[in-house]
């Protein structure tokens, strides 16, 4: 989950952008908004944000400025400018100044979505290089823990690599790559053994037919699913709910990072 700062002194901008944002992604948290310069280098301080997206035109200071505060406070923040100043001094500036990009009202909200996406995109390699390095960060914990949690939701959908790439905002491979080094093992091989998990609480806890299980897990082929479940149990599921009914303790798959 990647916290956003937004900074503007327009409480109906504030509203339309966290809106916009929100109804967009569903790996951003976005921040209290920061209407002066003081509040936003507080929040900037208590709340870390990895986004900045910022109104640079009618704060009390020139935006740039405080731009430029926050980060030095947070060298690594990603930063989106928004602004009437259509000027070569003023864009000048800000590309100097390293940000992702520099978007004038009033806005696409295209641009915008195109803008933090790719922000989340440089976060998201940075988290990955981490992993890598067996350098978990907060962020890089939480990403993989809003994937398991998008898996736990959705394991009796249709879901795949591509699934969980478009919500991080990254590429399959680096999502195949930062799921394994994070979690010990691949994408398919966790969703399979989740999904056989919930079939044993359900042969266990429940009076539903093998084939109603099967559909309930995710396997619209019953018999794919009971070969399947033989294959990582060792029994049928009809031996397996002679066997266990009623005294099953579901494991707990879920990885959190301490």
């Amino acid at each position: 989950m990647c916290r956003l700062l937004i900074v503007s002194n327009d409480t109906k901008e504030q509203q339309t952008l966290q809106h916009s944002i929100n109804d967009a992604f569903m790996n951003i948290k976005v921040l209290p908004p920061a209407e002066t310069e003081q509040e936003a280098l507080k929040i900037a301080d208590k709340l870390l944000p990895e986004i900045l997206l910022i109104a640079i035109d009618h704060l009390e200071i020139d935006g740039f400025i405080v731009k430029r505060k926050i980060v030095q406070q947070l060298p690594n923040i990603k930063v989106i400018i928004l602004t009437e100043r259509n000027d070569f001094q003023s864009i000048h500036q800000a590309l100097r100044g390293g940000v992702i990009d520099y978007l004038l009202n009033p806005i696409d909200f295209n641009e915008l979505k195109f803008a933090i996406d790719r922000c989340v995109k440089s976060l998201n390699q940075v988290s990955l290089m981490d992993v890598l390095n067996n350098k978990p960060t907060v962020l890089a914990k939480e990403q993989i823990n809003t994937i398991l949690d998008y898996i736990h939701d959705h394991y009796n959908e249709e879901i795949n690599l591509t699934t969980l790439a478009d919500i991080m905002h990254l590429n399959r491979h680096y999502v195949s790559r930062f799921f394994k080094e994070a979690v010990g093992m691949n994408f398919i091989g966790y969703l399979t053994a989740y999904r056989i998990e919930k079939a044993k609480q359900l042969l266990m806890k429940t009076e539903k037919s093998i084939s109603e299980i099967s559909g309930t897990v995710g396997y619209v082929d019953s018999t794919y699913f009971s070969k399947l479940f033989k294959k990582k149990v060792g029994q049928s599921p009809h031996q397996f709910r002679k066997h266990y009914q009623g005294e099953h303790i579901p494991a707990d798959l879920r990885i959190i990072y301490n």
